[in-house]
């Protein structure tokens, strides 16, 4: 598949699979020859604008300057998100077209779909696959004799799990992690109930002050029932208008944080579970904010209310179960302030580190796969490069694949070593490149000699991987050794240091450069230059192109943005862990706000008596404070082990990470107290400061 311009192989039964709609032709025949082409609805609004469906039927496009392919049918877009993404459709290559040798190699691009009508069915397509494989190997084998043991294994992945099959690459394949998504549904619960939480200590919190309503409800004849019906009432009517503003403040998060979510979640539209979800959240919130202050306010005695001329304190079981639910809630705060560090420290750690090759000021341009088979095309790349390389702005041009990428393309290789020994053989990945590429990346040899311009494979550079799982016992004793497999033996001409040509989640694998006419990506490295004049400089690359190749198929990529979007799930979690630990401080502040008020309502008279004898207001406030601190120190303590855990957990995924230090739950433990100190310390020194003659006669 080429999926720059979502060009796919395939075969008619593609859209007995894929429900396509047909607006012009039949899906009977569509793709019978070589040189037919179905296209979608945009692709041929695209190529043949104004143009009835019928009458584009039989009309030519021209791909790579030669080759002509005839329109035979036109589908309908899919009207829902799919990873059925293809928009131009080509006939299939047969088994024929492919060598014994390719059999043997790995490509992230190529998937094989089945749709049976049982598990039945599904197996034994799986066996027929499975033989055909092994029965190609086999050929192989007999043709080729490799000295190598090889194995492949087959699996079923059933389609509703492909999206998130993130623990095998494909190129060009957007997915997500079901790890992920739960993990934010998670952090989504816990700041509803930190809200939650909120809402039950501001509403206890105003008992007292309500309480000659209740009272005066009471004596009315004001039953339990009555009482909390309207409690949930008006929990009900905040919890309403909470998710109508939650409604205006979403598409405010769509605009600002775009980049976080997919397009796919912009455009689904399903009503029926919308409106099911939102009574769900309506039901559950409603119940955990309401029932408990509810209950509270029907237990108020009416006699005690006017005993106490209409000041009722809060009983102590109440007040130790609010310092409870404040400790829960700097837990969770915790957790997300230690995580979002380790999260940053880690992303950071990924892109600050050696990748073992100079990626600095390098801007990558792929050509597209449609390109290859135009005349002269090997001759128009490398006249290309030279005519880059004299371009002002632009230091040194190579051809050859990317260093580092999602991509891959590898082969089983063996070494020989003697008669009497078992062949080394192992798995190696390649990459097609030209003589300047080890010195425009400042690759080290550390044995042999670089490549010689040539437009065939003579010689392999390998890594240091691939020479010890050769079994060499240093770099040099691998220089002028064959390996390969039958038909394709060559010798190890240089030895260089590894490199990490995956993202972190990989170890360094077995790796080989070589000449061939696969290098067809140009690495390009800008002066080091401001934003304005690489721009510049990038425009007239473009220019150039232009005159060996189509202009709209000129794309370029800086380096670092190609490595940082290896991590773009890392980068997103990063972001929504950020926008997290900041609403979950917030709200446990407010929570601690809340506690704040009701201690210094409840210690009126206490601190009014201490002023009378002496207590100075920074004595006040430390008196007021100290409790919350230490509440907040004891949510560290219980959050610390909880995070790390969590921490290690998500950090064993990756092979090349940091170690977990005190650092982050020091730092993320001083925000916490600094916070909690800052919010407490309004309501304290307000307290603090009342004249005690007016508190003592309130009292």
């Amino acid at each position: 598949m080429d999926f720059d311009s979502q060009v796919i192989e395939t075969e008619e039964s593609y859209f007995d699979m894929v429900p396509y709609h047909w607006l012009a032709g039949k899906k009977a025949g569509a793709l019978s020859n070589p040189n037919q082409i179905v296209l979608t609805q945009e692709r041929a609004n695209f190529y043949f604008p104004n143009t009835g469906y019928e009458d584009i039927i039989g009309k030519t496009l021209i791909y790579s300057d030669t080759i002509q392919m005839t329109v035979s049918g036109i589908v309908e877009s899919l009207k829902y998100p799919s990873e059925f993404k293809g928009k131009e459709f080509l006939q299939l290559r047969k088994a024929e077209a492919y060598t014994l040798s390719q059999w043997t190699n790995t490509n992230g691009s190529d998937r094989i779909y089945m749709q049976g009508n049982d598990e039945k069915s599904i197996q034994s397509a799986y066996k027929q696959i499975s033989n055909i494989v092994e029965k190609k190997f086999q050929q192989y084998q007999q043709e080729i004799k490799p000295k190598f043991k090889y194995e492949r294994t087959l699996e079923l992945l059933p389609l509703k799990e492909s999206h998130f099959s993130t623990y095998f690459n494909e190129f060009g394949v957007e997915k997500s992690s079901k790890t992920v998504i739960y993990g934010l549904i998670a952090v989504s619960i816990f700041l509803l109930v930190l809200a939650c939480i909120n809402y039950i200590n501001l509403t206890t919190a105003q008992i007292p002050q309500r309480s000659k309503e209740i009272g005066i409800r009471k004596t009315l004849g004001g039953s339990k029932r009555i009482l909390i019906l309207q409690m949930m009432i008006e929990t009900a009517i905040i919890i309403g208008i909470s998710i109508l503003a939650s409604y205006f403040v979403s598409k405010l998060g769509f605009y600002f944080l775009g980049e976080l979510i997919s397009d796919n979640v912009k455009d689904f539209n399903n009503p029926l579970m919308f409106g099911i979800f939102i009574f769900v959240i309506l039901l559950f919130t409603l119940i955990l904010a309401g029932l408990y202050p509810s209950w509270l306010i029907s237990k108020v005695n009416a006699i005690e209310i006017f005993r106490s001329k209409g000041n009722l304190n809060t009983s102590k079981g109440n007040f130790n179960l609010r310092k409870v639910l404040i400790i829960f809630q700097f837990i969770i705060a915790q957790i997300f302030i230690v995580a979002a560090l380790i999260i940053g420290q880690q992303l950071k750690y990924t892109i600050k580190k050696d990748l073992g090759f100079n990626k600095d000021a390098v801007v990558t341009v792929n050509i597209p796969y449609k390109l290859y088979d135009i005349d002269n095309f090997n001759v128009k790349k490398k006249t290309l490069t030279e005519e880059l390389s004299k371009i002002t702005g632009i230091k040194e041009v190579s051809l050859g694949n990317e260093p580092l990428s999602a991509g891959s393309n590898s082969t089983a290789m063996e070494f020989n070593g003697s008669e009497s020994s078992e062949p080394f053989n192992q798995i190696v990945f390649r990459k097609s490149v030209d003589s300047k590429y080890m010195e425009f990346y400042d690759l080290q040899l550390l044995a042999g000699n670089n490549l010689v311009p040539s437009d065939t494979t003579y010689g392999y550079i390998i890594n240091e991987t691939a020479s010890k799982g050769f079994g060499f016992k240093n770099p040099q004793d691998a220089i002028g050794k064959i390996i390969g497999q039958k038909g394709f033996y060559y010798p190890i001409i240089g030895v260089m240091e590894d490199f990490h040509a995956k993202d972190f989640y990989n170890s360094i694998e077995p790796l080989a450069l070589m000449n061939g006419a696969n290098a067809n990506t140009y690495n390009i490295r800008l002066n080091q230059i401001g934003f304005k004049e690489s721009k510049a400089t990038m425009e007239k690359v473009k220019s150039k192109w232009s005159e060996f190749f189509p202009a709209e198929n000129f794309d370029y990529k800086f380096m670092d943005d190609s490595i940082l979007a290896l991590y773009k799930k890392e980068q997103q979690l990063q972001k929504l862990t950020n926008i997290s630990t900041t609403i979950a401080i917030i709200l446990s502040c407010l929570g601690l706000f809340c506690l704040a008020t009701i201690s210094a309502f409840q210690r009126t008279k206490e601190i009014g008596i201490r002023k009378v004898l002496g207590a100075s207001v920074t004595g006040i406030v430390g008196m007021l404070s100290k409790d919350f601190v230490k509440m907040v120190c004891i949510a560290i303590i219980i959050a610390s082990p909880i995070v790390w855990w969590a921490c290690n957990k998500w950090l064993e995924d990756f092979v090349y990470r940091i170690e977990i230090s005190w650092i982050p739950f020091v730092f993320g433990g001083l925000i916490a107290i600094a916070a909690a100190l800052l919010t407490v310390s309004y309501q304290a020194l307000k307290a603090a400061n009342v004249n005690p003659v007016d508190s003592l006669r309130d009292e």
